[in-house]
C-alpha cells in the first residue's frame, strides 16, 4: 500500500513560513530505527551476516530495536476527535492505546507514521510497523508504537518518505519541510530543509517540488539540480514504482529515476483530480474526476483512463491488481467496487454517514474504511463483490486513521 496514500479534510488556515531548518527532540523515543538499511546484499541472503567490528552475528536487515517478522505487520492506527489514539494489531487482533495528541482536523499517511493536524500544530504518531521493499526481497519490521512529537503550523497536511527522508507539506500555506527519516523512526522530529511548495515528495536521494515555478527536481537539502518542468497550480502528488508524480490543471508531470519528466495531458475539458491514492508502490493510481468518477493515472504508460460512475465519488484509490480494482467511497457512504477489467461495479450498503470526511485504506486484500459513526472500521473484500468481510470495533470513533505496515 501507497503510502502513501493520503486523507485530507477541509479547514484552512494561513502561517508565516519560516525559512530556517530546526531540530525539535521530543520525549517519546521509539523502538525502531527506520529503513537505513545497510546489511542486505544484493543477492536477498537470509543467513546472518557478521559485524566487521564486533564479529557479532546479525541478522540480514537487521534494525536496532526492531523485530524482524515473515510478513507484514499490519495495523489500523485511529485517532478520535478528542485526540484518543490507539493501534488495533490485525493480526492479534489486540487493540492498545497511545498517549492522547490534540483533536485532529486533517491527517495524512506514508504507510507507518499518521500525521494530524490542527490550525495550529502538526502531530507525528509512529504506527510500529513497516516494510521495506528492496526489489528482489522484502525486509517486514514491527517495533512499539508511540507519539513522536509535533510541528508547529497546521492545516491540510500531506506525507511522503522515502528510505531516508520523510517530507511533510501543508498545500494551502504553500510549504513543505523535510525531516530525517532515521531520526523519526528514533523519535526525534529533525528538519534538515524547509521548502515553499504546495508537492514535495523524496524520490531516492532527491525531491520532488511542486512549485509556483512548476516542478522542480531538487537535492536532498531543497537546492535545485537544474531539472524543471512546466506545471500549472501544482496540486496532489504521489510516489509510484514508476516514478514521481505531481498532479497540474492540465494534468501531471511525471519524474523518472533518472531525473527525466514526462508532461500526460488530460484531455481538454476534463476536471482535474487535485489528489493521488494508490497501493504501495505500485504505478497505477487514482483520483477524482469530479462528479464523473474516477481518473487512472499509469504513470509507467504516461496514460490517463476515465471511470465512470452512477454517484459522485468522494475518496478514491487503486489497487492496481490484475483486474484493475479501484475502491471508491460515494456520496452515500457506500464502498463501490469498480473492476477495470470487466466493468463489474459492486456496492456494499451504506457504511458511513454521507457527512462523515470518507477515510479510506487498502493493500493488496482488503481495503478499510473509517466509520466514525458506529466507532469502527470496516474490512472489505473488494475481490469478492465488495463483501464485508468483518467490523472492528474501535475504543474511540476514528476521525483520522492509517493503515501501517505496508
Amino acid at each position: 500500500m501507497t503510502n502513501p496514500t493520503t486523507t485530507t479534510t477541509t479547514t484552512t488556515t494561513t502561517t508565516k513560513r519560516r525559512a530556517a531548518a530546526r531540530r525539535m527532540t521530543t520525549a517519546a523515543v521509539t523502538a525502531g530505527l527506520a529503513l537505513g538499511l545497510t546489511a542486505c546484499s544484493a543477492g536477498g541472503t537470509t543467513g546472518p551476516a557478521a559485524d566487521d567490528t564486533t564479529a557479532t552475528a546479525k541478522p540480514h536487515g537487521y534494525v536496532e530495536g526492531a523485530s524482524e517478522a515473515q510478513e507484514p505487520q499490519v495495523r489500523l492506527l485511529t485517532v478520535s476527535a478528542a485526540g484518543a489514539t490507539a493501534v488495533h494489531d490485525l493480526l492479534s487482533g489486540g487493540t492498545t492505546a497511545l498517549d492522547d495528541v490534540d483533536g485532529p482536523e486533517h491527517s495524512a499517511t506514508d504507510g507507518r507514521f499518521l500525521v494530524s493536524s490542527t490550525q495550529d500544530r502538526t502531530t507525528i504518531v509512529d504506527g510500529g510497523s513497516w516494510t521495506v521493499d528492496h526489489g528482489d526481497h522484502t525486509h517486514y519490521y514491527a517495533a512499539e508504537p508511540r507519539v513522536v512529537g509535533s510541528i508547529d503550523g497546521g492545516g491540510p497536511v500531506e506525507v511522503h518518505s522515502s528510505e531516508t527522508m520523510t517530507t511533510i507539506t501543508w498545500p494551502e500555506r504553500g510549504e513543505g519541510v523535510v525531516l530525517d527519516r532515521a531520526a523519526l523512526g528514533q523519535g526525534d522530529v529533525e528538519e534538515t530543509a524547509r521548502i515553499d511548495a504546495t508537492v514535495l515528495l523524496p524520490f531516492g536521494e532527491q525531491l520532488v517540488a511542486g512549485t509556483a515555478d512548476g516542478v522542480r527536481v531538487l537535492d536532498a537539502d531543497g537546492e535545485s539540480t537544474g531539472t524543471e518542468a512546466a506545471c500549472p497550480d501544482p496540486a496532489g502528488g504521489i510516489v509510484t514504482r514508476a516514478g514521481a508524480v505531481v498532479g497540474c490543471a492540465d494534468g501531471a508531470v511525471v519524474v523518472s529515476e533518472t531525473g527525466d519528466t514526462t508532461a500526460v495531458a488530460l484531455p481538454d475539458g476534463a476536471e482535474r483530480p487535485t489528489a493521488f491514492s494508490a497501493r504501495s508502490g505500485r504505478p497505477t493510481v487514482a483520483g477524482l474526476a469530479g462528479d464523473r468518477g474516477a481518473w487512472l493515472l499509469d504513470s509507467r504508460e504516461g496514460s490517463w483512463r476515465l471511470v465512470e460512475t452512477e454517484r459522485p465519488l468522494r475518496a478514491v484509490t487503486a489497487v492496481d491488481d490484475e483486474d484493475e480494482h479501484v475502491v471508491g467511497i460515494d456520496d452515500q457512504g457506500r464502498v463501490v467496487v469498480m473492476t477495470a477489467s470487466t466493468g463489474a461495479v459492486a456496492t456494499t450498503d451504506a457504511l458511513l454517514d454521507p457527512d462523515e470526511q470518507p477515510l479510506l485504506q487498502l493493500d493488496a486484500q482488503r481495503a478499510y474504511v473509517a466509520d466514525a459513526s458506529g466507532q469502527q472500521v470496516h474490512e472489505i473484500d473488494f475481490a469478492d463483490g465488495a463483501r464485508v468481510a468483518r467490523s472492528i470495533d474501535l475504543p474511540a470513533a476514528p476521525v483520522a486513521f492509517a493503515e501501517v505496515g505496508l
